[in-house]
């Protein structure tokens, strides 16, 4: 069966980095789609997002809207309070029923604390996990999978079709292309005065411009 594959992000901004790795894990595993989620207010961030929620949500649309592989999902912005991975993944579980493979895209420093992520070991029982290891990742480089909390390390999986052959529950690795640029340079060259272009689809760069964001 088609897997669905699952992008959570503040995205601010997305940038051509974000749409490179969705293409990536796609193509890795044959995913079906892979769903953009702007992300609300994480519990475990103290800050607001330099962009609204409806800036941010906008921005995603223009950057995912001539792929048809990729689609946008926004209920994290419409949840009050704060924004909780396992109630994300419930509610697109219970949409989308038992049967269909649902693959939760995370970068590899954030999955090294998924231990304290709120109701984290029933999570697995709703989605695959495809975990991006990043090549400047020290702490995977030195100890591999033991970088992760010891209850995991018996979902890891090396074989890909094991996440269209179940629907939740394995965990596995890829090496994501390196792309030196993040959301944080980005907005740091947009309060510098410098050109963004070629960061981002040119459709979210005259957005930035135009509603003049983190400037």
């Amino acid at each position: 069966m088609a897997a669905i594959g699952l992008f959570g992000g503040t995205f601010d901004p997305i940038h051509f980095g974000h749409l490179r790795l969705a293409t990536e894990i796609a193509e890795a595993f044959r995913l079906e789609k892979v769903v953009f989620i702007p992300a609300g207010l994480p519990y475990h961030r103290g800050r607001d997002a330099h962009a609204s929620a409806e800036q941010r949500l906008a921005m995603v649309k223009l950057a995912i809207q001539r792929d048809a592989r990729f689609d946008v999902d926004n209920r994290e912005l419409e949840r009050a309070g704060p924004t909780y991975t396992f109630d994300t993944l419930s509610e697109i579980r219970a949409e989308r029923g038992p049967d269909v493979p649902l693959v939760f895209l995370v970068g590899s420093d954030t999955f090294a604390k998924v231990n304290e992520w709120h109701r984290w070991t029933e999570m697995f029982e709703l989605a695959h996990f495809a975990v991006a290891i990043r090549a400047d990742d020290a702490e995977w480089n030195s100890k591999g999978p033991g970088a992760y909390p010891k209850e995991i390390w018996p979902r890891i999986t090396l074989n890909a079709r094991e996440l269209t052959s179940e629907p939740a529950g394995k965990i596995i690795t890829f090496a994501m292309t390196p792309l030196a640029m993040s959301s944080t340079s980005i907005r740091a060259q947009v309060k510098d005065g410098s050109s963004i272009r070629y960061l981002s689809p040119d459709p979210v760069v005259e957005y930035i411009r135009s509603h003049k964001l983190y400037a």
